[in-house]
């Protein structure tokens, strides 16, 4: 009798390398065009608003982004 594995086949580590590339690339464009929307057209024209914006958004991205990389760089696992 053949013994299943539960888990799910991996991606090789190039495929999860460009992957998370185009995912990475792609949700840049999509975050930073949604940035700039929300600053010109929904929150008001003040310095100050700004002054917190701007880092605030600057930063949030790379949050989400720690988890593509780390996933991208997870070594694969050995087959036996």
């Amino acid at each position: 009798m053949a013994q299943t594995s539960s888990k799910s086949p991996q991606l090789p580590i190039g495929a999860r390398k460009f992957l998370g590339m185009l995912i990475l690339m792609v949700g840049l464009i999509v975050y930073a065009i949604a940035a700039v929307w929300l600053v010109t057209s929904a929150l008001p024209d003040h310095w100050a608003v700004h002054l917190v914006f701007y880092p605030v958004a600057g930063i949030a991205w790379a949050f989400p982004a720690k988890y593509l990389i780390v996933w991208m760089q997870r070594p694969n696992e050995p087959t036996s």
